[in-house]
């Protein structure tokens, strides 16, 4: 991914942060043809540095996953800037926060696949009234896990950039805020804290 050196962000613990706030990805890879993607939710273990998820059997995607240094792409929020917010003239941009991860995927066999769907329920469900637990659901709805498959993905590399009008000047900055505020856009307040930090 290209970044600009003022977009860029190393920060490992705010790319994980980042990560852990914005769990559905897009999982790309190649099948010797055209690239192939699919929206999924991924849980992210950075303790081990692992993202995992599942997607359906039927999705012909999972017989590329095998062994291939895949891409996952996850994306903030985002949002059009419009040039008459600036105290000069300029060119219009669009703001967002996008993270790529790489890595080398490997298929779940059966018990790493049923650790992987009771973990994501608990992670999910939480503590909600009458939360859904893998070890409560029957056996007919547990069998519906057969119809997946399950990958974990060991992460090689991470890039990450938040393009915020970091470019630009205090005056502008706090205009392009309040008017993306105005439009209930929530990349204003990821900006407001982004440059408060």
């Amino acid at each position: 991914m290209y970044i600009p050196n003022q977009y860029s962000v190393k920060e490992r613990a705010e790319i994980y942060a980042f990560l852990h706030a914005h769990p559905f990805g897009t999982i790309v890879t190649h099948d010797g043809d055209k690239p192939i993607a699919t929206h999924v939710p991924l849980r992210f273990d950075e303790a081990n540095s692992q993202l995992t998820t599942h997607i359906a059997k039927a999705n012909p995607q999972w017989r590329t996953i095998e062994n291939q240094t895949v891409l996952v792409m996850f994306q903030g929020p985002n949002a059009y800037v419009s040039a008459s917010w600036y105290g000069h003239e300029d060119v219009s941009t669009w703001n967002y926060q996008a993270v790529h991860v790489y890595g080398r995927a490997m298929i779940l066999n059966e018990k790493e696949l049923v650790e992987e769907l009771a973990g994501l329920l608990h992670e999910y469900e939480g503590e909600r009234e009458h939360a859904v637990r893998w070890e409560t659901l029957s056996e007919p709805v547990k069998r519906q896990m057969n119809g997946v498959v399950g990958f974990r993905i060991d992460i090689t590399d991470m890039q990450a950039t938040f393009k915020l009008s970091q470019n630009r000047n205090d005056v502008d900055h706090e205009r392009i805020v309040s008017e993306l505020e105005k439009q209930d856009e929530p990349i204003a307040d990821v900006m407001r804290r982004h440059r408060k930090s």
